[in-house]
């Protein structure tokens, strides 16, 4: 099942590649929404809020970025049909893309948006020898009137043997409280925070979801990690053994204290 997921991965980033090679044409309407120093990288249509009106999603990137070497933000702009027709900015994050240089040897690590079920999903691939994949699912929250994340699918694996080295992750909302679109990052900065075992055990898991089956490997009492990333019940940290050999899992936050 892994292995096919990582098929189909190839599969979309090459059909993201052929769909990019045939320009997309911007329709006028959504033309005044191209900010200064900008132009269209894609433009995908469809209900955003379930009010049955045709939403679209403008993505944008700096003119001539392929040239640039440092980083450059890649807006995304959803824009939401008015009951007078016309389409107006509802939200922008200038976060939510991966930066152009941020696949590594793969290139481009940006594969597509889509628009489903009153929200949207982006996904993203790249990598070298150590090859990854990221879908970040949005739903609109109507009492919020915000796109909240509701589901994150992670996968990595060797290049040279995906079949025996992947490792697949999804988080579900339930972890994910408190993300929207506002404050969504595809790609944030380091967290070095360091994390201190108050548990006798606690143990590693790769599905960070209450009940969830554990690894077999664990930490005690008084060891320390770096976090990650941290969810609302669990925490992503790695950890350094005293031979110098890294591992890294999801922990759960009941069993550490963050060390200030």
């Amino acid at each position: 099942m892994i292995f096919r997921r990582i098929i189909f991965l190839l599969i979309l980033a090459n059909a993201a590649f052929q769909g990019f090679s045939q320009s997309k044409v911007l329709p006028a309407e959504a033309k005044p929404f191209v900010v200064n120093g900008y132009e269209m990288m894609d433009y995908i249509t469809g209900d955003l809020n379930g009010d049955k009106r045709t939403d679209a999603i403008l993505v944008l990137k700096i003119k001539g970025e392929d040239t640039i070497i440092d980083e450059s933000n890649r807006p995304l702009i959803i824009l939401v049909r008015q009951p007078n027709g016309k389409l107006k900015v509802e939200k922008r994050n200038d976060s939510a893309i991966m930066c152009y240089h941020c696949g590594g040897v793969f290139g481009d690590p940006y594969e597509s948006t889509t628009i489903a079920n009153n929200g949207f999903t982006l996904n993203f691939y790249g990598g070298s020898n150590d090859r990854w994949g990221y879908e970040y699912s949005f739903s609109y929250d109507v009492k919020k009137r915000n796109w909240l994340l509701v589901k994150e699918k992670d996968v990595s694996y060797r290049s040279t043997d995906p079949e025996n080295t992947t490792v697949e992750t999804s988080i579900a909302a339930a972890e994910l409280e408190g993300i929207s679109v506002d404050n969504f990052n595809s790609s944030p900065p380091y967290n070095d925070d360091k994390w201190k075992v108050v548990a006798g055990k606690t143990f590693f898991y790769s599905d960070p979801r209450i009940g969830s089956k554990p690894r077999k490997g664990y930490l005690v009492r008084n060891d320390v990690v770096t976090g990650i990333r941290e969810l609302k019940n669990f925490v992503e940290v790695s950890f350094e053994n005293s031979k110098e050999q890294f591992t890294i899992g999801y922990v759960l936050k009941k069993d550490l204290v963050k060390i200030k």
